[in-house]
């Protein structure tokens, strides 16, 4: 979700995240309770807001991983740019 969210705050379009909705329509599908389909729109919704506001929020590290990833930077070190330390 976070992807599809980024590519759009970036380029004003995703694409690419058709998968991921259908992989998480077929978690709902696998649940044990079945919420529906209103209710599974509200979470998609509300997943895309919070990967919307965790991006926003944390920009700066964002912005670094991105750089991290086109470096093809280690895990480590990408996973310390997320937890703000240096590497």
């Amino acid at each position: 979700m976070s992807g599809s969210v980024a590519e759009i705050m970036a380029y004003g379009k995703a694409s690419g995240g058709e998968n991921d909705l259908l992989e998480l329509q077929n978690c709902f599908r696998r649940s044990e309770e079945f919420i529906g389909a209103a209710k599974q729109q509200d979470l998609t919704r509300w997943g895309a807001l919070t990967s919307y506001n965790l991006i926003r929020t944390n920009l700066m590290r964002y912005e670094g991983l991105v750089e991290a990833f086109k470096e093809k930077r280690s895990l480590a070190e990408c996973v310390a740019i997320i937890e703000g330390s240096t590497c």
